[in-house]
């Protein structure tokens, strides 16, 4: 596993990682995109609209970080009630 992914792991688990879009403070867009066979428009999309994010791509991110799939769906959430708030 790289590096960069090693520590967004840890930063996810420590809690210092607290929404989706933070992630990619730390890596570029491209690597996850081609973990989930995706486009970087769309990955870019889905960095601003998390309620686009299948199941499926929630378990592959979760197994791309590898970090427990509750994780990813608590940094989604998190993002996505951030967001309606703003709204």
């Amino acid at each position: 596993m790289d590096k960069r992914y090693e520590s967004i792991k840890f930063m996810i688990e420590t809690g210092h990682i607290t929404e989706f879009r933070q992630i990619f403070n730390y890596m570029p867009k491209s690597p996850l995109g081609k973990h989930l066979h995706t486009n970087n428009p769309r990955i870019t999309r889905l960095t601003t609209e998390v309620d686009d994010l299948t199941v499926q791509e929630i378990v592959s991110i979760s197994s791309f970080f590898d970090v427990d799939y509750m994780k990813i769906i608590h940094l989604v959430f998190t993002q996505y009630l951030k967001d309606r708030k703003l709204k």
